[in-house]
């Protein structure tokens, strides 16, 4: 994420504005939003977005967020707003007001819904924040997870880092997705025990947030370790054209011998599990997805 040599206030601003708006579409798609602030900065700026909302309107025209706009346009109005009354009308003195404090922070986000900030969002916001090197933390910096998506439940699962007695089904009958909201919890929790471990190796360049491992999961679960291969690709070493596809932080994925940088840690019969798909009844989603799975992911069981 190229910041393009912005001050930490102005980078505060942009991804706190940005992360509200981030599910389902990708905010950095269409071009930088950090080279959106330097042609209109007033798009970023809580005390003239709380009085103009056609700036509003400019910035969620540039982020490409058509789709429910009478929800995002509110949350980007209210959030202006937490920002000026509360934060001096600066995302980036939120950390300090806070005294550095990981859940006091995502507290303060998600007290109310119409800041548009859910946890996995606010969770987004502040790995985005130290990792972009804005926002120390001080306290509970452990709390600060990996995003559970189905390629890091994936990951989870293959490497054995997350175990279940039974196999995982998508039943018509867990409607309110307790157990994938359950995994969810789990697999949350064994990326951050991975996390404190890397913090026993000497020398070991572990990053600053156990979210901070995130995208590297989430790319390799969707690169390496795909659902729809009977077992994780690549059974061959991967191409040196396909590499030279890839950006440079996704050549990470491989080892110099051309595989998976974990294809010596999934066992065999770990090789076709997969993350339950979420079949809601409120949020509407996987009733066309419950497939059949030998190794769990899938299946009805109803």
């Amino acid at each position: 994420m190229d910041t393009l040599d912005l001050t930490k206030e102005e980078i505060a601003n942009v991804r706190f504005f940005t992360a509200i708006q981030d599910f389902n579409i990708d905010v950095h798609a269409r071009s930088n939003p950090f080279e959106f602030y330097k042609r209109h900065p007033d798009c970023f700026n809580p005390k003239k977005m709380k009085d103009n909302d056609l700036l509003i309107d400019e910035l969620l025209n540039f982020l490409g967020a058509q789709s429910q706009r009478d929800k995002r346009k509110p949350w980007m109005l209210n959030s202006a707003r937490l920002l000026v009354e509360r934060y001096n009308s600066s995302a980036y003195k939120i950390n300090e007001i806070h005294n550095g404090d990981v859940v006091e922070i995502v507290k303060a986000l998600t007290a109310e819904e119409r800041y548009g900030f859910s946890t996995k969002k606010a969770h987004m916001f502040l790995r985005d924040m130290a990792d972009l090197g804005v926002w120390k933390y001080k306290s509970n910096i452990e709390k600060l997870d990996v995003m559970s998506d189905k390629n890091t439940m994936r990951v989870a699962l293959r490497t054995g880092i997350l175990q279940f007695r039974i196999p995982l089904l998508a039943s018509f009958l867990d409607v309110f997705c307790y157990q994938y909201s359950m995994v969810d919890r789990m697999n949350r929790e064994a990326w951050r025990e991975v996390w404190k471990e890397w913090g026993n190796i000497s020398d070991n360049h572990r990053p600053p947030t156990p979210a901070s491992i995130d995208y590297l999961i989430f790319r390799l679960g969707k690169i390496a370790c795909r659902p729809n291969k009977r077992f994780c690709p690549p059974e061959k070493k991967v191409t040196v054209k396909k590499l030279e596809s890839l950006i440079p932080q996704d050549r990470l994925i491989f080892r110099i011998d051309g595989h998976c940088i974990f294809a010596d840690v999934c066992r065999l019969d770990r090789k076709i599990l997969n993350a339950p798909n979420s079949i809601s009844i409120e949020g509407k989603t996987g009733w066309k997805s419950g497939k059949t799975n030998e190794g769990g992911g899938g299946g009805i069981s109803s």
